[in-house]
């Protein structure tokens, strides 16, 4: 037997099985979705931060239309239907008014002790949606809805309850958008999973953060005049070392959207 030629056949054998398992190997890399690999990537990321998610926030993406919306321009008619209330337009797309009896609310407010009120007292009222208590401001803030999805901190659909120290509602200011409806087809939004990342890889979230409940989708102005663009946007509440703050992201574009505290209005 010559050994020489039995051990160049053993090496080629080997090679050529090297060969079909790398080939084995590569196909199933190439087979893989590269999504699902790009998330477990991103997961061992929220990991190593210790940044807290739901466990059920959304990898899935959801579709939703782009809306159209003016200004509502109070009419006399609107104001006449006002009772118990001295109302004051500042222009006809501004609501003033001061109750004539104070209307108390509980120091832990919910949101239910004013349903019939908004209804009975307020143009439109069943329309908005509560957004924040401010001790600090004394203030109550509704944002305006659409098919209850808020309208985030829009100037022209907001409402503005005004407390005194008794923690009694004495006045009000109002906007509201008017002819809202959808402008565009669905759009496949980002899912809640990839704003999120798109959160933390623009530093938006610190290391050591928690994601307080599942993020919620309403609207934030993009075109804003008298006829507005409103597209769907994510809101996130990330919470660090007891303090909270509000996230918001365009769901159409992935844009981080800078919206402002609507209590520290006046």
């Amino acid at each position: 037997m010559d050994w020489s030629k039995t051990k160049s056949i053993f090496i080629i054998v080997f090679l050529v099985l090297d060969i079909f398992l790398l080939t084995i190997f590569m196909n199933k890399i190439r087979s893989s979705n590269p999504d699902t690999l790009e998330q477990t990537t991103f997961e061992e990321t929220l990991k190593a931060a210790n940044i807290q998610y739901p466990p059920k926030l959304s990898k899935e993406p959801v579709k939703d239309a782009l809306i159209s919306a003016n200004t509502k321009k109070f009419t006399q008619k609107d104001l006449e239907k006002l009772k118990d209330q001295e109302v004051n337009a500042v222009n006809d797309n501004t609501i003033n008014s001061t109750l004539n009896e104070p209307v108390p609310i509980s120091e832990n407010f919910s949101p239910d002790e004013l349903k019939e009120f908004l209804k009975d007292h307020i143009v439109s009222g069943e329309q908005y949606s509560f957004w924040k208590y401010s001790k600090e401001d004394q203030t109550l803030v509704y944002f305006q809805t659409y098919k209850d999805r808020k309208i985030f901190n829009n100037t022209s659909g907001k409402l503005i309850f005004y407390l005194n120290t008794n923690r009694e509602i004495v006045s009000y200011k109002q906007t509201l958008l008017d002819n809202l409806k959808e402008t565009t087809g669905k759009k496949q939004l980002v899912a809640p999973f990839d704003a999120l990342r798109f959160l933390v890889d623009n530093n938006e979230i610190d290391n050591g953060s928690e994601i307080v409940g599942v993020p919620s989708l309403g609207y934030s102005t993009f075109l804003s005049d008298d006829y507005q663009f409103l597209a769907p946007t994510w809101h996130f509440v990330v919470e660090k070392d007891g303090k909270k703050e509000d996230l918001f992201i365009n769901a159409v574009e992935a844009q981080i959207v800078e919206i402002t505290n609507p209590e520290k209005e006046t």
